[in-house]
C-alpha cells in the first residue's frame, strides 16, 4: 500500500482508519513538528491494529499518543517493517480516543509551556490565598526537580512521567502561581 504524506493535511487519525480498514501490516515513519521540536518514530499495525511504537526515550504507548500531537511533518507507511512482538494490546478506537484527547490538552499546555528548553524555577513569594497547597505524589515528584536549571524536557526524563503529564503538572503549577519560567542561558549545562 502506497501511503504518504504530511500530517498537516492527512492526520494520524486517518492514517489509523485507513491502515485498519484495509487491514495492512508494516510500519508507518513519522517525522514531525511540534512547537519548534521535530520527533521521530515508527507506529507499527498487524492486520490494521496498532501493535507497537517507537520514540526515543518513550514507552510505546506514550509514543503514539506523542503522534497525536505532532501537527505537521513527513510519513510513510512500509510494508516491510515489522516487529515480532506486540508492545501495546490497546484498541485503535481507544487510542484514537485518547489521542484526540491529549491532542487537545497539548494545544491547551503548549499555551503555558510552549518549549521544552524552557527552564521553571519557584516562586520565591506564591500569592495571597494559595497558603494550604495540596500537591499529589505526582506533582511533588516534578516540583523536586524544579530548581531554575533543569528544563522541562530534563524533568519529563528524569521524573519517568513522560513529557505529556510532566508538561500538564508544570502548566498547572504556572497557572497557580507556583513557579515561573525563564529562558535557558546559553552559556548554562544543567547536570
Amino acid at each position: 500500500m502506497a501511503l504518504a504524506g504530511d500530517l498537516s493535511e492527512f492526520p494520524l487519525t486517518d492514517i489509523i482508519q485507513l491502515v485498519d480498514l484495509s487491514k495492512q501490516t508494516g510500519g508507518v515513519h513519522i517525522r514531525g513538528q511540534r512547537g519548534g521540536q521535530t520527533l521521530e518514530g515508527w507506529l507499527y499495525f498487524r492486520d490494521g491494529k496498532i501493535i507497537g511504537a517507537s520514540m526515543p526515550g518513550m514507552q510505546p504507548l506514550d509514543a503514539v499518543y506523542t503522534f497525536f500531537t505532532l501537527t505537521s511533518g513527513p510519513f510513510r507507511f512500509y510494508d516491510d517493517k515489522r516487529i515480532e512482538t506486540p508492545t501495546i494490546t490497546v484498541s485503535n478506537e481507544v487510542i484514537i480516543m485518547e489521542g484526540v484527547m491529549r491532542q487537545d490538552a497539548w494545544a491547551s499546555i503548549q499555551k503555558h509551556v510552549p518549549s521544552l528548553t524552557l527552564v521553571p524555577r519557584l516562586v520565591p513569594n506564591p500569592p495571597a490565598g494559595s497558603s494550604d497547597i495540596n500537591v499529589a505524589a505526582e506533582e511533588w515528584r516534578v516540583l523536586t526537580m524544579v530548581n531554575g536549571r533543569n528544563s522541562v524536557g530534563q524533568i519529563a526524563q528524569r521524573s519517568g512521567l513522560g513529557e505529556f503529564r510532566t508538561c500538564e503538572i508544570i502548566a498547572q503549577m504556572l497557572q497557580s502561581g507556583l513557579i515561573e519560567m525563564r529562558e535557558p542561558h546559553s552559556d548554562e549545562h544543567a547536570g
